[in-house]
């Protein structure tokens, strides 16, 4: 009598557990910070789930922000060094947060609008409040030939609600204001 107890105790504690697995691997559901739909399969992939009856999918996230607050970039000074024309610019945080990364392309233009190159230059841990001085150089041309520097890029920037996985193109630079300058045309 008591082994029989044993087994049937023993079955009932397999099968709980095996019932326990089968639910614990089950495809669930869950929602991202822009509400959308996600399902998470029990093979380790994932998708979205598209909204049902042609109802319109959910609207995304929006970054608001003053534009009184905004990043500002400024050129300091331009002159010609060794090998190529080099720029001084300086980065200041109007934000309320700190400015993890932002990473804008700048590009060299010649008075006939031909685009001579194009660099990179990184601003890492600004705080609100703080600024940041980087320069960059263009190798092989004079100053004197670059008549307009162009700020592009910065898609994939680390600041406040934006950050590397931002959907939409733009959304960083758009929290930069270019200052202009006496020295060339500076604009984004």
């Amino acid at each position: 009598m008591r082994r029989s107890h044993v087994l049937k105790t023993s079955l009932l504690m397999l099968t709980l557990t095996l019932g326990a697995i089968s639910i614990a691997r089950a495809d669930f559901e869950l929602t991202d910070k822009k509400g959308r739909r996600v399902l998470l399969k029990d093979n380790g992939t994932w998708r979205f789930i598209e909204p049902k009856d042609g109802a319109a999918s959910a609207p995304e996230a929006k970054v608001e922000l003053n534009t009184d607050n905004l990043i500002e970039l400024q050129l300091l000074r331009r002159f010609d060094a060794p090998g190529g024309c080099r720029f001084d610019l300086s980065l200041a945080n109007n934000l309320p947060h700190e400015v993890k990364n932002l990473v804008p392309d700048f590009i060299a233009l010649r008075s006939n609008g031909a685009v001579y190159g194009s660099t990179l230059s990184s601003f890492a841990a600004v705080k609100p409040g703080e600024s940041r001085n980087r320069s960059i150089q263009f190798a092989g041309i004079a100053c004197t030939e670059i008549a307009k520097l162009q700020v592009t890029g910065a898609d994939r920037c680390e600041m406040g609600e934006l950050n590397k996985f931002t959907e939409s193109k733009g959304k960083c630079l758009s929290t930069i204001r270019v200052l202009p300058s006496d020295l060339l045309k500076f604009e984004k």
